[in-house]
């Protein structure tokens, strides 16, 4: 946040292994396992709500990677 703050949030192995599994992943390639978690939303947009909205803002706006539960849309490199 803007004051410095910040609101972590831990994944439950047990409960979510797909989001504990990337987070292995990324912390794997990078050596940092932490991931930001944002509001998906653009400028004048409200936040996505569903799967289809997500699909909207990947074909608008300057997104190169979505994950929809097993689903990974990638942007073509440019």
């Amino acid at each position: 946040h803007v004051d410095g703050t910040a609101r972590v949030q831990t994944v439950d192995r047990r409960r979510d292994p797909r989001l504990a599994g990337l987070l292995d992943a990324f912390g794997q390639l990078t050596g940092v396992p932490v991931l930001v978690n944002t509001s998906l939303n653009t400028a004048g947009r409200p936040m996505v709500d569903s799967p289809r909205d997500a699909l909207e803002l990947f074909g608008s706006a300057p997104v190169d990677l979505l994950v929809m539960g097993p689903y990974v849309l990638r942007r073509p490199a440019a």
